[in-house]
C-alpha cells in the first residue's frame, strides 16, 4: 500500500443500514454495493454522532462534536476558525476535492452557491448549499455566484457524470487525492426513474414489526403527499439508482488504475424512518434514524469481512488522518478505525454518544435514551434482542446493571463535552 493513499468518501443522505441488504434487507436490491462490501469491512455498527444533516456535517469536518463546534441544527455554517478535515490534508500536500451538497454555509438554506470562504478549505469545489426539492432541477456551481450548471435528468446520475470528470481530474495530478462526493439521494422527497421504482412495484415493503402501514407523508412544502408504502417504493427506488451510480465510480476507479492506492469509503450522515415507528425523517434516536451504513476498502484489500467494532462519526476524521499519515490535531475525539478495517479486532466494550434533541449513549448490544437534551432516562432498549426497539426496559431490574454503565458513560461525556454549554436546537425542519 502507498505510504499516502487517495481517499474516496462517499456521502449519501438519509440511508439508514436498515434499509440495505448488506445490513440483512430482504428486498432492497443493491448489486454493486453487495459487491463491494464482499471486498471490504463492513462496519455492523455505525452510529452517526448527530442524526441530522448540518450537525453531522460539522462533526465529520472537525472531528468534534456539535455541542463543541456549536452546529447543533441545520441553517448553521462551519467556524471560520475551526480547522478542517480539508485544512489538514491540504497540509499534508493532499488535493483536496468536494462535490454535491453542502448544508454547511448557513443561511438560506436552498440550492445555492457557497461562497469559497465558506467551503471550509476545500481546494477544488462544485456543489450546492441545500435543498434539491425537485432531483430533476438540479443546480451545481463552481466559482461563478451567477452561473450555476444544470444537472439534466436525475441528479444522482449527472452529479455522478461531473463526479467521474473530477476523479479523472485528481487521478491525473501528482499529489495524492481526497475526494468528498456528497449526494443528495436517497434524502426524501424521493423520484427515481422508473426502472428503478419498477423493481419494487407490486411488493410488500411494509413488513417490519415496528412498521405503521397507516402512516402518511405529508409535505405540502414539497409536494409530497402519500402513504408509507408508496414512500417506501420510492425511498427504495433511489436507493437502487444510486447503487448504479456507485458502481459507476468503482469501475472508473478501476479503469484508472487507481483500486491498489486508494481507500474507498461509503456511508451516510444519518437514517430515515420511512414510517417505522409511525415516523419519517430523522432527527430521533431510534435505530433506523441513527445507526449508518460503513463499509470500507483498504488500498489493494480483495478479500471482505465484517467487525464487531463500535463506530461513529467523530472517529472518521482520526481515521482519515491516519491513513494519510497525518497526526491526529489534539481537538479531534473518536478513535481511528484503521486497525478494523484492516482485519483488528474490536472492542467490544466500547461505548458511543450521540446527540441532537435527546442525548443517547450505545453500545454493542444496548442503547440508552434520555429526555430532551438533559440526562434524564427516557428508554432502554436491548437492541440485540430487540431491533425494533418494541420494549422498553428503562425499568426492569434485570437491566440496572447496563443502565447504569450507559449513564455512567453518558454523564462522562456529557460533563467534558456539554456542561456549560448553552445548546437548544430547533426542530427539525428538513
Amino acid at each position: 500500500m502507498a505510504s499516502r493513499p487517495n481517499i474516496l468518501f462517499v456521502l449519501v443522505d438519509q440511508l439508514g443500514a436498515r434499509w440495505l441488504p448488506t445490513y440483512g434487507h430482504p428486498i432492497v436490491r443493491t448489486p454493486y454495493l453487495d459487491r463491494f462490501a464482499a471486498e471490504s469491512t463492513v462496519f455492523e455498527r455505525a452510529i452517526t454522532t448527530s442524526p441530522v444533516c448540518t450537525p453531522y456535517r460539522g462533526c465529520l469536518l472537525s472531528g468534534r462534536y456539535p455541542s463543541q463546534t456549536g452546529i447543533l441544527s441545520n441553517g448553521q455554517s462551519y467556524p471560520a476558525d475551526a480547522p478542517s478535515l480539508g485544512d489538514h490534508l491540504n497540509a499534508a500536500g493532499y488535493a483536496t476535492h468536494y462535490v454535491g451538497k453542502w448544508h454547511l454555509s448557513g443561511a438560506p438554506q436552498e440550492n445555492r452557491w457557497v461562497p469559497p470562504e465558506q467551503r471550509a478549505g476545500f481546494q477544488h469545489f462544485i456543489g450546492w448549499e441545500s435543498h434539491h426539492v425537485d432531483h430533476h432541477a438540479g443546480l451545481i456551481w463552481r466559482d461563478d455566484p451567477n452561473g450555476p450548471i444544470e444537472m439534466p435528468g436525475h441528479e444522482t446520475d449527472s452529479m455522478t457524470d461531473i463526479a467521474l470528470r473530477q476523479l479523472e481530474l485528481a487521478a491525473s495530478g501528482r499529489n495524492p487525492f481526497f475526494i468528498v462526493l456528497s449526494y443528495q439521494a436517497p434524502h426524501p422527497p424521493c423520484s427515481p426513474p422508473r426502472e428503478f421504482l419498477d423493481l419494487y412495484r407490486g411488493l410488500d415493503l411494509l413488513m417490519e414489526a415496528n412498521a405503521d402501514a397507516a402512516t402518511w407523508y405529508d409535505m405540502p412544502h414539497w409536494s409530497a403527499d402519500y402513504d408509507a408504502a408508496t414512500f417506501r417504493q420510492l425511498y427504495f427506488g433511489e436507493i437502487s439508482q444510486l447503487d448504479a451510480a456507485f458502481g459507476r465510480l468503482l469501475s472508473r476507479l478501476d479503469e484508472l488504475g487507481l483500486r491498489e492506492n486508494t481507500l474507498v469509503l461509503f456511508t451516510s450522515d444519518h437514517g430515515e424512518m420511512a414510517g417505522a415507528h409511525g415516523l419519517f425523517g430523522k432527527g430521533v434516536m431510534f435505530e433506523e434514524s441513527l445507526h449508518v451504513p460503513l463499509i470500507a476498502r483498504a488500498p489493494g484489500q480483495a478479500s471482505g469481512h465484517r467487525t464487531s467494532q463500535l463506530a461513529a462519526t467523530v472517529d472518521l476524521m482520526p481515521t482519515l488522518l491516519d491513513y494519510a499519515g497525518v497526526d491526529r490535531p489534539l481537538t479531534a475525539e473518536g478513535i481511528s478505525l484503521r486497525a478494523q478495517i484492516e482485519g483488528g479486532t474490536a472492542d467490544e466494550d466500547r461505548i458511543v454518544i450521540s446527540e441532537f434533541q435527546n442525548f443517547c449513549a450505545t453500545s454493542q448490544t444496548w442503547k440508552l435514551v434520555t429526555e430532551n437534551r438533559t440526562l434524564s432516562p427516557a428508554a432502554l432498549y436491548r437492541i440485540a434482542e430487540d431491533p425494533f426497539e418494541l420494549e422498553n426496559r428503562l425499568h426492569d431490574p434485570d437491566c440496572a446493571g447496563i443502565q447504569s454503565a450507559l449513564q455512567s458513560a453518558l454523564t462522562s461525556w456529557h460533563n467534558r463535552v456539554v456542561a456549560g454549554v448553552a445548546a437548544d436546537p430547533t426542530e427539525l425542519t428538513s
